[in-house]
């Protein structure tokens, strides 16, 4: 069982995935987190299923989200991925009620119409999408000035990064949260940038 007595026990899954070893270390990263919360592994999800609900949004998912998809299913990676009938085109989301939305800067309105939802933030109304034409991944913060941030330039990063930061549940008994925080931030940050762990996490 992975076990984060140290910095250096942090594992980085993959450069990309799809990489040698990428199932191998992102599966023991999945384990050992599903175990700490006690979870049942998600089951693979068929190429079929992931067809259907691209027929479905009209695009295509980004290549490493869909073979994620087809590895590991809709697994816990510490922010909550969301099942197919959850996800969607943001720009929808308050087309019937467009008072109750987002005052949305001409920024915002420019890549809105591309974006699909497809990860939840720790359950504050924030989402993580994806882009349909450039599959670049974008953040939505519902707290913010400009309410859409390109956050990576694929959903590799965003899962990648994701799993290091869920590391930080796994320490040990020579450790202790904060410092297992501090070390996954600071993997993270080696990785994205200040700016990017910034927007994400504060």
């Amino acid at each position: 069982m992975l076990e984060i007595n140290n910095k250096e026990d942090i594992i980085i899954p993959f450069g990309k995935i799809g990489d040698k070893n990428w199932k191998i270390k992102t599966g023991q990263i999945i384990e050992a987190f599903a175990g700490t919360w006690e979870e049942e592994l998600k089951t693979p999800i068929s190429a079929a299923e992931i067809k259907a609900l691209e027929t479905k949004l009209g695009t295509t998912l980004p290549e490493g989200l869909n073979l994620f998809y087809q590895t590991f299913g809709i697994a816990n990676i510490g922010e909550e991925l969301q099942d197919f009938d959850q996800m969607e085109w943001m720009k929808d989301i308050w087309a019937d009620n467009p008072e109750n939305g987002p005052e949305f800067t001409p920024e915002d309105n420019d890549v809105l119409p591309y974006l699909v939802t497809f990860s939840n933030y720790i359950g504050n109304g924030n989402m993580f999408c994806f882009h349909s034409e450039t599959k670049e991944i974008y953040l939505f913060d519902h707290d913010s000035g400009s309410y859409i941030n390109k956050m990576f330039n694929t959903a590799d990063d965003y899962i990648k990064g994701c799993l290091i930061f869920a590391q930080a549940e796994l320490y040990g008994e020579d450790t202790d949260q904060e410092d297992a925080d501090e070390w996954s931030e600071e993997v993270v940050e080696k990785l994205f940038g200040a700016d990017t762990i910034k927007k994400w996490k504060y």
